[in-house]
């Protein structure tokens, strides 16, 4: 699979930035749906993974692309990218630094350690609510190992990689609540490690809200 990677290297954004860094390039670039991913004629959302994803990367703004459609549209424009505007301030673009490589995505004999290095939003509102309610420590963990396993199928199927019926994936998670901020309302958040026979790119985001910077993985080992 495709990856494409685009650090700003003279700039540095706080977590609550990064939506406002995704609004002004999909505003930029609005007649493109693959970098807002709302309906040109509608305005409505389009349900899919995020092709084309923004995030920090220790604390530089990055702009991640995947699959080969969304790297050759990120080549195409985003290097004529020189300046962003963060709460009516202009800052200039000095240094762009653009790498394209070819990755591994998918199911894998082996298992691998990530780290969340952004809060991942695992939870929706149905699953809140029963995680909540849940007393035992062991409930709560398998009902996120069992969240995760549905965010990386939905990602992987969005992204047309398709398991064979003898392929199962796994999980199992470390993580700890934090207090997140999501279009002005509070949700949680876990970050920590997870195990899975699963090959996940570095910077790909899983769950809630990964365009916008949340669930960003890195591998440990």
């Amino acid at each position: 699979m495709k990856k494409s990677t685009l650090l700003l290297n003279n700039i540095r954004l706080r977590p609550s930035q990064i939506h406002k860094f995704r609004g002004f390039i999909g505003n930029l670039f609005k007649n493109y749906d693959l970098i807002h991913n709302h309906n040109l004629k509608t305005g409505k959302p389009i349900y899919r993974y995020p092709l084309i994803q923004f995030k920090l990367i220790e604390n530089t703004p990055a702009i991640i692309a995947i699959t080969e459609r969304a790297v050759k549209l990120f080549s195409e424009i985003f290097m004529t990218l020189d300046k962003i505007v963060i709460d009516g301030h202009a800052i200039p673009v000095f240094e762009k630094d653009l790498t394209i490589e070819d990755v591994q995505f998918g199911f894998s004999d082996e298992t691998y350690m990530y780290q969340f290095i952004s809060p991942w939003i695992g939870l929706n509102q149905k699953n809140h609510l029963v995680y909540e309610k849940m007393g035992e420590a062991g409930d709560k963990s398998r009902l996120l190992e069992k969240a995760l396993i549905g965010n990386i199928l939905s990602m992987s199927k969005y992204l047309d990689v398709w398991l064979e019926p003898c392929q199962k994936i796994e999980a199992t998670l470390q993580t700890r609540k934090k207090t997140v901020n999501l279009k002005s309302k509070y949700m949680i958040g876990f970050q920590g490690i997870f195990k899975t026979n699963f090959i996940i790119p570095d910077y790909f985001g899983v769950g809630k809200s990964v365009s916008r910077g949340f669930g960003v993985v890195e591998k440990v080992l």
